[in-house]
């Protein structure tokens, strides 16, 4: 009787693994810009979802108080005494992101000061950044959305901590669907993941600063005038409009409606004066 000896198994050649693997790497180099594409798909309907909201909120205030909300100063107007810091129950303190809190389900947090709680409504899923400032002197939610300070006092927009006008809908003569309301502002790329010192970013508590509204035109805090532009590595200013998604921004009008503007479009400046009576050439949108 002869014994054959047991054959190995045969293995897979250096070359069989290199083809294995190129196949391999094509697949997902086919997947991945379908997944990202989804991805941002997904995050963008959020981003459009938490603008619809604000823009609804600001609406129900208006509805109260027959004025927007603003960004908050150190001023007089209408015979109210208000202020920047944020105070309990108080709609004539903070930034218009504090003002609106009972309108966006968070009057808990409208009533008592908790500067531990982030607000996924006032945060752009696609930046992924902390929710909360921390800071050693208070700190709490800030927001990736930026107020049009237009909508404060038109004349004085260029300058933080303007007076509040209380702008009723009836001042927005350019139309409330030719006019922004609030809407991306851009944040330094290399910024997103810092829980403090953001460049013109603050608290949702602090009001009267850029760091939760944005401007236009030029001025000494934006010599650069308005921009519409993607995030980048570049510091923002106070006319620094635009946010991480390829091709556009989200901007919510006064007429509550929510658009994607394209950065090549060159009459934001006209769509943040709610009454410079220039003509709008149309907007760009997917």
């Amino acid at each position: 009787m002869h014994l054959h000896p047991i054959q190995q198994r045969r293995g897979f050649s250096f070359i069989e693994l290199l083809v294995v693997l190129a196949i391999i790497a094509f697949l997902i180099a086919l997947l991945v810009p379908a997944v990202q594409k989804v991805r941002e798909a997904a995050t963008r309907t959020q981003s459009m979802n938490n603008l619809k909201q604000i823009a609804l909120a600001a609406h129900s205030f208006h509805d109260n108080y027959k004025y927007f909300p603003f960004n908050g100063s150190d001023a007089a107007a209408g015979g109210v005494k208000y202020t920047k810091a944020a105070k309990n129950e108080s709609i004539a303190s903070g930034s218009w992101a504090f003002q609106i809190l009972p309108y966006v389900e968070q009057q808990i947090l409208f009533n008592k000061i908790d500067r531990t709680v982030a607000l996924p409504i006032y945060q752009c899923p696609a930046r992924g950044r902390p929710g909360v400032e921390v800071v050693k002197a208070g700190g709490g939610a800030w927001s990736d959305y930026f107020w049009n300070n237009y909508l404060n006092d038109a004349k004085n927009a260029e300058k933080a901590d303007n007076a509040d006008a209380q702008t009723p809908i009836a001042n927005i003569t350019d139309g409330t669907s030719n006019t922004i309301m609030v809407g991306h502002g851009n944040i330094n790329t290399e910024q997103y993941l810092a829980q403090s010192n953001v460049t013109l970013c603050t608290n949702i508590f602090n009001g009267g600063t850029f760091g939760t509204a944005r401007a236009g035109k030029n001025g000494a805090a934006n010599p650069k005038g308005v921009t519409l532009q993607r995030d980048s590595k570049k510091a923002p200013d106070a006319g620094s409009w635009g946010g991480p998604f390829d091709g556009g921004a989200l901007f919510a009008l006064c007429d509550g409606s929510v658009h994607f503007i394209s950065y090549s479009f060159n009459d934001l400046n006209a769509m943040l004066t709610p009454a410079g009576g220039e003509v709008i050439n149309g907007f760009e949108e997917e």
